[in-house]
C-alpha cells in the first residue's frame, strides 16, 4: 500500500459514548468528544460531538447516537461526527489523510460496506485499516508493561467493558482467539438506564435525562468488594449517602456530589438534590451478577474464566496473569480489585492470576492504534481507496 499524499494517519477509536481522534505517534489522542449529536428540547439547532458538551444546560439535551448495541447503524451522522472529531487535528479536512477505525468483533459485511462508503466516499480518505480495540488495547499494555512473559508474546485476555457491552477477548500473539470470545450484554449505557430506574421510582423521575443521568452514574458510582458489608452499612448508617445537585439552567450549569447537607428546623432546600446511597455500587454490580435484572447470563469473572477455558490449557497461565481491564467502567472505582477476587477462586490453584489496568483506560485502545499507525505495520495492512473500487472491502 502507497502512504496518503499528506503522510498523515490519523487514529480513531470510535466508542458507544465518547470519539477519541488524534494524529499516529502521538502519545494521547489529541480530543475527546460525545459521539452523538443532540438537540435542545425545543430548539431548531443540530448539536454534533462537542457542540453537546458546550451546551450551558446538559439537562434540557435530547441525545441520539449513530451506534446501537456496539455497531454503527447511522453512518451519515457518523460520518458528520468524525469530520467533527477530525477539525483542530488535521490542517484542513479529512480528504487524502489515511485513517486507523477501531471497529466492533463480528461487524456484519453491510456494516463493513456502509463503513467504507462513509470513509472513502463521504470524507474522502485514501487509506484505511480497522482493527478491533481490545487488540489495540492490549498493545498498549503490553508497551506499558514489557517485561511481562505474556507482554513478550503479545498474549492476554482484554475485558473490553465499554458503553454498549461489554467484551472478554482471549489473544494470543498478536492475533483474537475468536472462538473464545465471550459477552456481556451489558455496558455504562444499560447502567445509566438502571440507576435512571432506581432514582425514578425511589425519589424524582429523570427518564428525561439520559445524558444528566450517565453523568451523575460516573461521578458516583464504586465497584463493591464486599457487597453484603457495604449493603449493612448503606441500611445502617451514612457513611456511604451523598447528594448530587442538580443543574437549574440558570445560576447552576454543571450539577455536583457533595457530602450529606442537614436541613435545620424549618428549613428547606434552595436546590433540586438527588439523595444517593446503596444505587452508588448496586449499579455496577449488574456486570457481576447480571441476573439481578433478569440477564440469563454468568457475571464478569465467570465470563473471563469461561473464555481463558476455551483456549488451549497450555496457553491459561499466560492468559490469566495478563487480564487488561479498559474501557469506561474499568475507571469504576475498585472494578480491578473486584474482579481479581472474584476470579482468583474460579481458575486452577497452581495458575497466577493478575488483572491488570493501563495508565488510562479508555485511551488505551486508542494509545495502541497511535502506536500501530505510526509503525510499518500500517502500511502493510491497510486497504487504499483503489483496492476498494477493484476488490470490495476484505
Amino acid at each position: 500500500m502507497a502512504p496518503s499524499a499528506s503522510g498523515q494517519v490519523v487514529v480513531l477509536d470510535d466508542g458507544g459514548s465518547t470519539i477519541k481522534v488524534g494524529l499516529a505517534g502521538q502519545s494521547d489522542p489529541a480530543r475527546i468528544l460525545p459521539n452523538a449529536t443532540g438537540k435542545v428540547k425545543g430548539g431548531p439547532q443540530l448539536l454534533i460531538g462537542d457542540d453537546i458538551d458546550a451546551q450551558a444546560d446538559i439537562s434540557s439535551l435530547s441525545i441520539r447516537r449513530p451506534i446501537e448495541k456496539g455497531y454503527v447503524v447511522n453512518w451519515k451522522a457518523q460520518a458528520q461526527i468524525i469530520d467533527r472529531a477530525c477539525r483542530g487535528v488535521l490542517p484542513h479536512s479529512t480528504k487524502g489523510c489515511s485513517m486507523l477505525l477501531t471497529e466492533p468483533l463480528f461487524t456484519l459485511p453491510a456494516i463493513q460496506e456502509a463503513r467504507c462508503q462513509a470513509v472513502f466516499e463521504t470524507l474522502g480518505c485514501q487509506a484505511l485499516l480497522t482493527l478491533p480495540a481490545p487488540l489495540l488495547a492490549l498493545t498498549q499494555h503490553c508497551a506499558e508493561v514489557p517485561n511481562l512473559p505474556a507482554s513478550r508474546a503479545h498474549c492476554g485476555v482484554v475485558v473490553d467493558a465499554g458503553f454498549s457491552f461489554t467484551h472478554v477477548v482471549p489473544i494470543f500473539d498478536g492475533k483474537v482467539m475468536k472462538s473464545a470470545v465471550r459477552r456481556i450484554d451489558l455496558g455504562g449505557k444499560a447502567l445509566t438506564n438502571y440507576l435512571t430506574e432506581l432514582v425514578s421510582y425511589r425519589s424524582m423521575d429523570m427518564r428525561e435525562e439520559a445524558y444528566l443521568m450517565e453523568h451523575i452514574k460516573n461521578a458516583i458510582s464504586f465497584v463493591s468488594t464486599d457487597l453484603k458489608a457495604d449493603l449493612v452499612k448503606a441500611k445502617t448508617s451514612s457513611k456511604l449517602k451523598v447528594e448530587y445537585v442538580l443543574p437549574d439552567g440558570l445560576s447552576l450549569a454543571r450539577g455536583f456530589v457533595r457530602e450529606p447537607v442537614p436541613l435545620a428546623k424549618g428549613e428547606t432546600r434552595t436546590e433540586q438534590v438527588l439523595v444517593l446511597n446503596n444505587e452508588r455500587f448496586l449499579v455496577p454490580e449488574l456486570i457481576f451478577s447480571p441476573s439481578d435484572i433478569g440477564l440469563q447470563q454468568a457475571g464478569l469473572p465467570q465470563m473471563v474464566a469461561d473464555s481463558v477455558m476455551a483456549t488451549h490449557p497450555d496457553l491459561w497461565p499466560l492468559l490469566f496473569s495478563n487480564v487488561v481491564v479498559c474501557g469506561g467502567l474499568a475507571t469504576c472505582p475498585d472494578f480491578q480489585e473486584r474482579l481479581l477476587k472474584d476470579l482468583r477462586p474460579l481458575v486452577p490453584d497452581h495458575i497466577k492470576v493478575d488483572v491488570w489496568k493501563p495508565k488510562d483506560p479508555i485511551a488505551a485502545a486508542w494509545q495502541g492504534g497511535s502506536r500501530v499507525g505510526a509503525s510499518a505495520q500500517f502500511a502493510h495492512l491497510a486497504m487504499t481507496k483503489a483496492d476498494y473500487e477493484e476488490d470490495g472491502i476484505r
